[in-house]
């Protein structure tokens, strides 16, 4: 079972080296070079910063210690970031994470948690109980599909 904590300003570089490796293995693939230089800007130190001081709360799940996913949402309802560790795929950490978020959300009154799926990350996110909303778009070079769960 992994630790789960909250992150904090100036813990930024813990979760981008993670984020990068796993969007670089699994996602980029799918992405034209704008959706790269997209995603990459959001990830920097400063980005990350931005937002944790503008409604986002991001949860690091580290297994003895090492980091093995993270999950961003923002405004207590939309999933900003999920992804999990090359290590830690297959593992469970996804879902113990979402749960994690699903338990706090719904001990806060939130009704639904949205998401922007990569294409795919689809089949995770039905598994856990999301809908599509609507068919893919892509903004910016980042491509995805709308989902939703209700509470």
């Amino acid at each position: 079972m992994p630790d789960i904590t909250q992150l904090v300003p100036g813990e930024e570089s813990e979760i981008i080296t993670l984020i990068r490796e796993t969007f670089d293995t699994h996602i980029s693939q799918y992405y034209s070079a704008e959706g790269i230089n997209t995603f990459y800007r959001i990830i920097t130190p400063q980005a990350i910063r931005e937002r944790l001081n503008s409604g986002s709360v991001i949860y690091l799940a580290r297994t003895s210690g090492t980091p093995a996913g993270v999950i961003e949402v923002y405004n207590n309802s939309h999933i900003f970031l999920l992804f999990i560790s090359n290590e830690a795929k297959g593992t469970g950490v996804g879902k113990i994470l979402l749960g994690y978020v699903k338990d706090r959300l719904a001990q806060l009154g939130a009704e639904r948690l949205t998401v922007n799926s990569s294409p795919n990350s689809v089949g995770f996110y039905q598994s856990q109980g999301f809908l599509p909303l609507a068919g893919e778009e892509e903004v910016h070079g980042i491509r995805s599909v709308k989902m939703q769960l209700l509470f």
